[in-house]
């Protein structure tokens, strides 16, 4: 009989990392990580962590530490706020303090991230006291332009825009304006590595979604055969936002009948005026 395989976090060289495990009886398991490194830990060890859900990316022991870095116990937070965290997920953390016999109050957006090259980490940005200006618009040696600008912050909308490291590597990223801080977040462009649905995107595909365009994306493999969408992206939950292509056809015939029926009503106001 097969032995059923758990997904486990570990913590190995003071950095949490993911894992499968069999066991190996009642009290200990045999563990391979994603670099191929296989060793046998106790069930009951600090540093090995069962994984909750296929959805959770990071351990909720790295997620602990990392906000108690930040002055944020992790502990009193609600369940699902930490559930959202492990995920990645972005968390506007209020909290007030007593500084020179005055209340002030303290709003941080945390989200536990992860770089292949160096690894995961908590990033933290603070609440500006002022609404960020055009001249302080500036994201990875990046400054917006006015049209970006107007568009984060006026329209509501996100951009994509090219970032530079300081050794000029140039990369894709995704920017919006978040009023709850006053400032400006990125976050990392969708590529060809990117999947929807267990399907990965083609760099057109991944461009234009960048682009903020609605997208229709045909799924090849899938239980009742291809099945095509109209796919947007929000950088802000990070998710992808799709509508079956007969769904998206209905709505769009609705929209145009509505503007139609709107159109009539304006024309026939003048007819059905009274003069006085």
């Amino acid at each position: 009989m097969e032995k059923q395989v758990e997904k486990v976090f570990v913590k190995l060289n003071q950095a949490w990392q993911k894992g499968d495990a069999v066991a190996v009886n009642d009290t200990t398991y045999k563990v391979k990580t994603a670099d191929n490194l296989t060793f046998e830990i106790d069930k009951q060890s600090e540093y090995l962590e069962m994984q909750k859900s296929p959805a959770q990316r990071f351990a909720l022991g790295e997620a602990k530490e990392r906000l108690e870095g930040a002055y944020i116990s992790f502990a009193k937070l609600p369940e699902n706020v930490q559930d959202a965290i492990v995920r990645g997920e972005e968390y506007l953390h209020k909290s007030a303090y007593p500084k020179d016999g005055v209340i002030k109050e303290s709003v941080k957006m945390v989200q536990m991230v992860y770089s292949p090259t160096s690894g995961s980490r908590l990033d933290v940005q603070i609440k500006r006291k002022e609404e960020v200006t055009l001249a302080q618009a500036k994201a990875y040696n990046h400054q917006f332009t006015q049209a970006e600008f107007d568009k984060m912050v006026n329209e509501g909308r996100f951009v994509s825009f090219e970032g530079r490291s300081s050794n000029g590597e140039s990369f894709t990223k995704l920017a919006y304006y978040e009023p709850k801080l006053n400032d400006i977040r990125t976050k990392s462009a969708l590529s060809s590595s990117t999947y929807l649905y267990g399907q990965q995107l083609t760099q057109e595909q991944a461009d234009s979604l960048n682009q903020g365009k609605e997208t229709k994306i045909t799924i090849k493999a899938t239980k009742k055969g291809p099945l095509t969408y109209m796919v947007s992206y929000s950088p802000r939950a990070e998710r992808f936002i799709t509508k079956s292509l007969e769904k998206a056809k209905v709505k769009d015939m609705e929209t145009k009948d509505a503007i139609t029926v709107s159109g009539e009503k304006k024309k026939k106001q003048p007819s059905n005026a009274i003069s006085m």
